[in-house]
């Protein structure tokens, strides 16, 4: 009967090939591409890799390259970091992960996006060829007749493509983006604004009392006039 033999440095490098499959079988790669989630509210449909169709449930894991979305209803999905995603009806957005960075690729609807502050996840936007990173507050971005992007607290900047200029995006700002990496329209968020009517209502938003008279596009601006002899003097817009 033949015996064999194995030198050391045999023995260890079958030693490492044994430990590194040992990793695989009990760490596989999908747990680094889930997202656990903790609450749904109204249907969430799934088309995953496969070609496979299902509503998402609580037990149900988001995997990378799941892609989501809403018909008729809103619906709200919050995972397990407290983080919110809220859509309108006929809204819909893929999912990317790799381990700790999660890419949202949205395509159509209305979606808010409430990034905890305490989540060690990071998250990014991608929508028509623009990328605003690493988001830890609320975003809504909406495909309707425009394409526009809301930011309500800091003050944030996003690129278009591979544009090294970055797109300003000053906080309680609505902007109107072409498809070409240009800002058409900017407008400052008033207080009568109502972005919370396309979601559900644990995604209402509640905005600070501002003052409208900075809100107008013109200035009170001071004149005097000549009245019945006397020159009076007003403030008027």
């Amino acid at each position: 009967m033949t015996t064999f033999f194995l030198n050391p440095v045999k023995k260890s490098f079958v030693k490492y090939l044994l430990i590194f499959f040992s990793v695989i079988i009990i760490f596989p790669k999908s747990c680094f591409s889930e997202i656990n989630i903790t609450k749904i509210n109204n249907k969430i449909y799934i088309l995953n890799l496969h070609g496979k169709r299902f509503f998402l449930n609580e037990e149900t894991s988001i995997k990378s390259g799941d892609y989501l979305s809403t018909r008729e209803k809103p619906a709200t999905i919050i995972f397990q970091d407290n983080t919110k995603l809220c859509f309108s009806s006929n809204s819909s957005l893929k999912i990317l992960k790799n381990k700790n960075k999660i890419n949202f690729e949205f395509t159509k609807g209305s979606i808010l996006f409430s990034i905890s502050k305490q989540s060690y996840e990071y998250y990014n936007l991608n929508f028509f060829s623009y990328n605003l990173e690493n988001i830890k507050d609320i975003i809504i971005l909406a495909k309707k007749n425009n394409f526009e992007i809301i930011n309500f607290k800091n003050n944030l900047s996003f690129s278009y493509k591979d544009d090294i200029n970055k797109i300003s995006l000053p906080s309680f700002t609505i902007l109107e983006l072409s498809n070409n990496g240009k800002v058409s329209k900017t407008t400052k968020i008033l207080e009568t604004n109502k972005f919370s009517k396309d979601f559900l209502e644990d995604c209402e938003i509640k905005l600070p009392k501002t003052n409208k008279i900075e809100n107008k596009n013109f200035k009170l601006q001071h004149g005097c006039i000549s009245q019945n002899g006397k020159l009076v003097c007003v403030n008027k817009y």
